[in-house]
């Protein structure tokens, strides 16, 4: 990272920590105007061309579009791993030379935000936001256009609340250095890149929101992608790096023990949707759709009145691929994989847009913890916010490490420990904003919040980094909570052995619906009135390449051609001596071997009678190389 883009960040830290006012607004909902959609004017061109477009709306990157120091990939792996991009994010490119106006009447504590991405175009640019009223303009923020980093820089969040109730020009000025106006051969014009602008404020509602007469909840279930349950504060996790998520936890039932049914996507959320185990639902690949013959949470809420989104932020887990898409009225897929604000701002525009005369149901996944690792600035610095704050700019930072730029310490991958946490920490300001936007309509009141994750990652844990692979806890131990209806909650920390699989009847039966028959236990039977959960929790691995047993005191493993990373056969794992798992027991006459090893042995025996899957879809060249870019392969 560079000294000028360090001193950007730092800039902008104190930008957004200084600048806005400390008391919002009380009991006015969120509005956000998408600035990129809303498409600008121009007010200033460079060049005397009136046909000139001033920005183009592209889906661009939050950061680069090669993440890697490709003079550290090796020369063998080059070919094998194609490119590795951050997330994707709504981009202006604006000419160097013009000026972009929105006019708009501004509401209570607004503000301006948007991502200085910088410049691929070799642009000596500076960026200057305004605001014109009454005929004078006055400049708010500056910033220089530097070449895009693999880590953005930090958002702008300008304060413009001061000019609450007036209509006034919003101006994105881009200034280029004398002499450097001039179109290249090949190239035009220099360009810079703006990411995700939009004006957010407090608006009264035109009327009232009519209230859904089904007494049925809305249900937003956040899926988040390659989340170990133990990188979360409420999981115990010190400093913390989810302020929001801790405080989701803390109105919300949050069941410690959760075990995923698999160790990748696409076969996570088929079980998750369905509450089927893989030996019953058939999917152990990210080619291999659903059956159309199951029925998905979707389908059921959609047949009960229900209306039905889902943002998927990784290409893989797309219909095409997962079959997933059964029951969803709307499907939004990424072209390659969605950064969290993305998703978000997709989620929240969505659900502004409902009239509450239907509930609804909103399947939002998050990719972000999932290489290669990209946070942008300053939680890739090793700073998060303060306090959950919701659609409210951030006011303070605080390091949840040593703070300090970080290179990929696996190359090819682009993982980082510190930028995993970063990852993290990124993630929850997203879901902190999804839920201010819900919580300033009203809506916590008749909506359920259910958050799970597919699966974790390996650290460097049991000799693997930043892959999803085996069945050790360190890939199947996943956050799970459901925050039920209602203003204000007081939430549990309930312990005993659950899966991601018992979501499905839970949010079934919370939804009025009877539930069909499948692998699930609603989680308030399982957990509630003294119970103590499951009395054990299995999970296969994709490519049918190993199973697990987990009882709370033992793990026995069984794997079979994932020689790669772990020889064959069983492995057995004391978990109250040894809750690492470095210590294979198998073989050594363990008390509890033989009796993992019969229980892991009856459940794979017991099938349901359903469809078989259809053949995997065979991917194109292209999607082979994105999944091998995720590490897939």
């Amino acid at each position: 990272m560079t000294r000028s883009r360090l001193l950007l960040c730092a800039a902008l830290l104190t930008l957004t920590a200084c600048s806005r006012r400390e008391e919002a607004a009380p009991g006015l909902p969120w509005q956000r105007i998408d600035l990129w959609q809303l498409r600008p004017q121009a007010e200033v061109l460079p060049g005397d061309s009136k046909w000139l477009r001033p920005a183009v709306q592209t889906i661009g990157f939050l950061g680069a579009e090669e993440v890697r120091d490709m003079t550290r990939v090796p020369a063998s792996q080059l070919r094998a791993f194609p490119r590795r991009t951050a997330g994707q994010i709504r981009v202006l490119e604006q000419v160097a030379g013009s000026r972009l106006k929105w006019r708009l009447k501004i509401g209570t504590d607004a503000y301006f935000s948007f991502i200085p991405l910088g410049t691929q175009k070799e642009c000596a640019c500076q960026w200057r936001f305004g605001v014109r009223d009454a005929g004078v303009i006055k400049v708010l923020f500056e910033a220089q256009a530097a070449v895009v980093d693999p880590f953005a820089a930090a958002v702008a969040e300008v304060d413009l609340s001061p000019y609450a109730g007036r209509e006034v020009d919003l101006l994105l000025q881009l200034d280029a250095a004398p002499g450097t106006l001039v179109a290249v051969p090949g190239r035009g014009l220099p360009t810079a890149l703006v990411g995700s602008p939009a004006l957010y404020q407090r608006q009264a509602l035109p009327a009232p929101a009519p209230v859904a007469t089904t007494g049925r909840p809305n249900i937003v279930l956040i899926g988040m992608d390659t989340l170990r349950a133990d990188h979360l504060g409420a999981w115990g996790r010190e400093p913390s790096l989810t302020p929001a998520l801790d405080q989701l936890a803390a109105e919300s039932d949050v069941w410690l023990d959760a075990f995923s049914a698999f160790n990748v996507t696409n076969p996570s959320f088929a079980s998750i949707l369905t509450g089927l185990y893989g030996k019953n639902h058939g999917v152990y690949d990210l080619q291999t759709p659903l059956p159309a013959a199951h029925t998905t949470l979707a389908e059921l809420l959609q047949g009960a009145g229900y209306e039905t989104l889902a943002i998927l932020s990784a290409h893989h887990l797309g219909d095409h691929n997962s079959g997933l898409g059964q029951g969803f009225q709307e499907v939004t897929l990424a072209g390659e994989h969605f950064a969290g604000e993305l998703a978000v701002d997709m989620a929240i525009d969505w659900i502004a847009a409902r009239d509450g005369k239907r509930p609804f149901f909103a399947w939002v996944h998050l990719f972000d913890p999932h290489t290669p690792h990209t946070p942008p600035q300053p939680y890739a610095l090793g700073f998060r916010p303060a306090n959950a704050g919701g659609l409210d700019p951030v006011r303070a930072w605080v390091p949840f490490r040593q703070p300090g730029p970080r290179d990929f310490e696996e190359p090819v991958l682009g993982g980082h420990r510190d930028l995993y946490d970063g990852e993290v920490a990124y993630l929850d300001r997203q879901v902190d904003r999804l839920l201010g936007d819900l919580q300033s309509r009203g809506l916590l009141a008749n909506t359920l919040i259910a958050l799970v994750a597919d699966h974790g990652e390996s650290l460097g844990e049991h000799g693997v980094l930043y892959r999803h692979v085996g069945l050790h806890d360190t890939t199947t131990h996943v956050p799970l909570m459901i925050r039920w209806p209602g203003e204000k909650r007081t939430g549990q920390r309930i312990r005993g052995l659950v899966q991601s699989i018992d979501l499905f009847p839970t949010l079934v039966k919370a939804a009025g619906l009877a539930v069909p028959a499948q692998d699930g236990i609603d989680l308030r039977e399982l957990t509630g009135d003294g119970k103590t959960g499951r009395r054990a929790v299995f999970a296969e691995h994709a490519g049918k390449l190993g199973l697990m047993a987990r009882t709370a005191e033992a793990k026995y493993i069984l794997s079979a051609g994932n020689t790669r990373f772990f020889p064959d056969g069983a492995s057995l794992y004391d978990l109250q001596a040894d809750p690492e798992e470095t210590r294979n027991l198998a073989g050594q006459n363990h008390p509890s071997e033989q009796r993992l090893s019969d229980l892991l042995r009856r459940w794979l025996a017991e099938r349901r009678g359903v469809a078989a899957p259809v053949n995997p879809r065979e991917p194109s060249d292209e999607e082979k190389a994105r999944l091998k870019a995720l590490g897939y392969g």
